[in-house]
């Protein structure tokens, strides 16, 4: 790509556990846009969409104090289930007039590789899209999405229930990652080891994270964990087991403000091999391809100290 070009473009890739067609579909239907679309906090009173190029994709957003948002984006081009392009018009109240998106909907081993692009006529357009909170405001947009098309439908079951903005943030791990990890030994020998973990959806309400890899001083090992989040609870929920011992660790944990840190709580074996300890797992979200986990361990003073880090990257 032109560096110029680079210089103006901002642009966002996430997996949707759904059909390219059916992600399509809720960009497209009026009653679904209203559903879902926005930011956190954010409702859509009034949804008209012309589905041809010319038309508009209309929306009116609406934060918690009740200010309206207008949001008229011009459709430049239509492939259903593929493509759709749209602009911002050149007279408007958005801070971005001019800027071009292009949304595309490819199939993915997890359903759906959804990519949109925003390419801006200036680069201070696209500094202002992205001081306006362009990542945050898509990536909770897309959880919102994920919760809309995973939600089961209502009467299907009694135990059922509407899936949530977190049931969505979740769904930001999908994917292959690679990871490599770092943790200190008995006698303070910084220990290292690698792997492979794939994540996958089950029904939208869990992710489910399968790795294999080595660990120092044991060899070959391989993990499974869960992953959901109780909503009467305000709490995500979850587990880790491996192959290396016998103790199920289970997770209660909650996310940060901005949305890119999930700490969880669990109890299980003391490193001397004497009763239990509290850890905790902080997980942080880097970027779109990048996570960052540290665990810690609580010691009798009640302080936290950190034992191991690993990095993950997106491996596909």
């Amino acid at each position: 790509m032109d560096t110029h070009v680079a210089d103006r473009t901002l642009s966002i890739t996430r997996r949707i556990p759904a059909t390219p067609e059916e992600v399509f579909a809720a960009w497209v239907n009026p009653e679904s846009v209203r559903q879902w679309f926005g930011p956190r906090g954010m409702t859509v009173p009034r949804c008209e969409i012309d589905l041809r190029p010319g038309g508009l994709h209309h929306t009116v957003m609406r934060d918690a104090s009740g200010r309206d948002y207008d949001n008229p984006l011009v459709i430049e081009a239509v492939e259903p289930g593929r493509r759709l392009v749209l602009r911002v018009p050149e007279v408007t109240e958005c801070p971005v007039p001019g800027a071009r998106g292009t949304l595309l909907f490819l199939p993915d081993a997890h359903g759906t590789r959804f990519e949109a692009r925003w390419d801006h006529p200036t680069v201070e357009a696209r500094a202002r899209h992205l001081e306006a909170g362009f990542e945050r405001g898509w990536d909770e947009t897309i959880d919102k999405l994920i919760a809309h098309l995973a939600s089961p439908a209502p009467g299907l079951c009694p135990m059922a229930a509407p899936l949530t903005p977190e049931h969505g943030w979740l769904h930001r791990l999908l994917g292959e990652w690679r990871y490599e990890t770092e943790c200190t030994g008995p006698d303070g020998t910084p220990m290292r080891a690698a792997g492979r973990e794939s994540v996958r959806s089950l029904g939208g309400q869990w992710v489910i994270g399968e790795a294999e890899g080595t660990m120092p001083g044991v060899g070959a090992v391989r993990w499974v964990v869960t992953m959901g989040f109780d909503a009467k609870a305000g709490r995500f929920r979850g587990s880790w087991v491996g192959s290396m011992m016998p103790h199920m660790f289970l997770y209660d944990g909650a996310l940060s403000e901005d949305g890119r840190t999930l700490t969880l709580d669990n109890e299980g074996p003391s490193f001397d091999g004497t009763g239990t300890s509290r850890y905790r797992d902080i997980v942080e979200l880097r970027d779109a391809d990048t996570r960052f986990l540290m665990s810690e361990v609580q010691g009798a003073d009640g302080g936290w100290t950190r034992f191991m880090t690993a990095t993950f990257r997106r491996a596909g």
